[in-house]
């Protein structure tokens, strides 16, 4: 699993930000990659690999799967999307530090804000005394619409 090396910080244009962060990172802007990061940067969707691969091949049909996973893996490390654990590989294109709720039933993700995690992460690397590379917050457990349903049998989904 990658946790993002920097703190997600997008700016408006952030077709300036993939071009500078891709040339620290050793890597070059392509219109493959950019169509990537379009279909996961600045949505609240969280879409998993395969349904980015899905949007980004309907412009690029001989984009492979695996060309999808390793960039979704670079800008992972790049800082540019976070990576949510859960049954499927997702991603979070959402900037700013913020709360990922994942339902471990139904995989929805949903972004909940709190002002106090900037302070939360500064008292606790202080308590520390270690310091912060990444930042990721994730709450797993079950949805309301899940709760209200019966628990699927055979361990289905």
């Amino acid at each position: 699993m990658s946790i993002n090396k920097y703190p997600i910080q997008i700016q408006t244009d952030g077709r300036s930000e993939l071009r500078r962060r891709l040339a620290v990172g050793g890597g070059r802007m392509t219109p493959q990659r950019l169509a990537i990061y379009e279909a996961v940067v600045g949505r609240t969707s969280h879409p998993s690999v395969g349904a980015v691969a899905e949007e980004v091949r309907r412009r690029f049909p001989g984009l492979s799967p695996a060309t999808v996973y390793a960039t979704l893996d670079l800008f992972a490390r790049l800082g540019l999307v976070q990576e949510i654990s859960g049954p499927v590989r997702r991603y979070d294109g959402r900037a700013g530090m913020h709360i990922n709720l994942v339902c471990s039933r139904c995989g929805r993700v949903v972004d909940v804000d709190d002002p106090a995690l900037v302070s939360l992460r500064r008292r606790a690397a202080a308590r520390a005394r270690f310091r912060v590379s990444a930042v990721r917050f994730e709450l797993h457990g079950i949805c309301p619409r899940c709760r209200r349903s019966p628990a699927p049998r055979n361990g289905g989904r």
